[in-house]
């Protein structure tokens, strides 16, 4: 019992400390007004990224990277909020061999110019704008690649500008319509319609001046503290510039606001036909389990595959590089891909294979352990991976 209110007394002392730190660090007016950053970090400008163009697409703008030859087919990279074509980068270089890669800033965003009205901003407006993208590039089509936001406007261009899209992979998030069917049966958490509440409804300069406390801290929470210090300073950098964390708000706030209108004026309304790829973490901020959205994104998009990226954070393609890559190509058909194992009879369900079992994903980082992440999803019985969703599959409109 003496133990107990020890304990209890010293995580008392713990959490009082903490909090009088932050209290006296928020006082502080340097943690309000960061320094100053005239000149862009070099890693921004490596030529070992790509070639950075401009090109004029709706009368804006836009700011892209490129890599490989324009005579091979068009892979083209949508980023997420708040984020910037450089966090594509080792993609860039990974799949420029084999297409032409292009990592697009949204309007707004990095070196783009803003769009005229924040209308454009709008989900549809920036399918419309990509798809134009697609065309004055000299392409037909794409294999298009999004992460977060630039995920959800991939989902929008697959289901309604099918012709653009050859094959697409998308990271982290579904559709605007899978969440809208979470939000409607109670799945997303109450913290985060809080924090798109606020981001949506208050004025953009109060959000942009929380980002730019503690020197953008903000960006070390999401590239997560195995980020090297060029990159962080790469998106310190490049949201330091004037306005460019007000244009990130503004930009959230226009589609926030579409998410609760009850119809959307889409052209084309069925079902998804073209060959997808979406990968998932285990933890997300708009649901408690990947197996609440999954199988609605699978009733809706019938050629989608899905697999799971384990340790990651939003920016799965920055965080661990090596396996996203590896999973694009082998759905890209450039490496031999695991094949998913069939469970049971019926077509309504679905198996996911894992990238590493249960058993390895908590062990510590050993070199036996490191031997056999290298092919752990073959050396292992499969009981282990198995991510099974059995749940009934629920039409919905994307």
């Amino acid at each position: 019992m003496d133990q107990l209110a020890i304990g209890c007394l010293r995580r008392a002392v713990l959490v009082c400390g903490e909090f009088l730190h932050r209290i006296f660090r928020w006082l502080q007016v340097s943690y309000w007004i960061p320094p100053p950053r005239p000149n862009p970090p070099d890693t921004l400008n490596s030529s070992k990224w790509g070639i950075h163009r401009y090109i004029e697409v709706q009368h804006i703008k836009l700011h892209y990277v490129e890599k490989g030859s324009s005579s091979k087919p068009l892979m083209l990279f949508l980023h997420g909020l708040p984020d910037f074509w450089y966090g594509w980068r080792y993609q860039l270089s990974e799949f420029s061999k084999d297409y032409w890669t292009v990592a697009l800033d949204l309007p707004g965003f990095g070196c783009s110019d803003s769009p005229p009205y924040s209308i454009c901003y709008k989900l549809s407006n920036m399918a419309r704008l990509v798809c134009d993208l697609v065309t004055a590039l000299g392409k037909s089509e794409c294999v298009l690649i999004g992460n977060g936001a630039g995920a959800v406007i991939g989902w929008h261009i697959v289901n309604q500008y099918p012709d653009k899209v050859s094959k697409y992979i998308l990271l982290g998030m579904p559709s605007e319509a899978i969440l809208k069917q979470l939000f409607q049966t109670g799945a997303i958490p109450l913290k985060t319609l809080l924090k798109s509440a606020f981001l949506a409804y208050s004025h953009e300069v109060l959000p942009a001046a929380l980002a730019r406390s503690g020197d953008y801290a903000i960006f070390n929470e999401l590239l997560g503290s195995n980020a090297k210090p060029q990159d962080l300073e790469a998106y310190k950098y490049t949201f330091s510039q004037p306005l460019a964390l007000e244009r990130a708000v503004v930009a959230f706030r226009e589609k926030f606001l579409d998410f609760f209108l009850e119809e959307y004026e889409y052209r084309v309304r069925k079902s998804a036909n073209t060959r997808g790829l979406f990968l998932f973490r285990d933890k997300d901020c708009f649901s408690q389990s990947p197996a609440e959205y999954i199988e609605l994104l699978t009733s809706v998009y019938h050629k989608l595959e899905t697999r799971f990226v384990p340790r990651v954070g939003p920016f799965m393609h920055q965080d661990d590089p090596k396996t996203v890559n590896k999973m694009m190509a082998e759905f890209l058909g450039m490496q031999k891909a695991h094949p998913l194992r069939p469970l049971g009879n019926g077509s309504e369900k679905q198996l996911v294979v894992k990238e590493v079992c249960n058993n390895c994903y908590g062990n510590s980082q050993t070199k036996a352990v490191d031997t056999h992440h290298e092919g752990c999803a073959g050396n292992c019985d499969g009981q282990e991976h198995k991510h099974f969703l059995d749940k009934p599959r629920v039409p919905i409109s994307s």
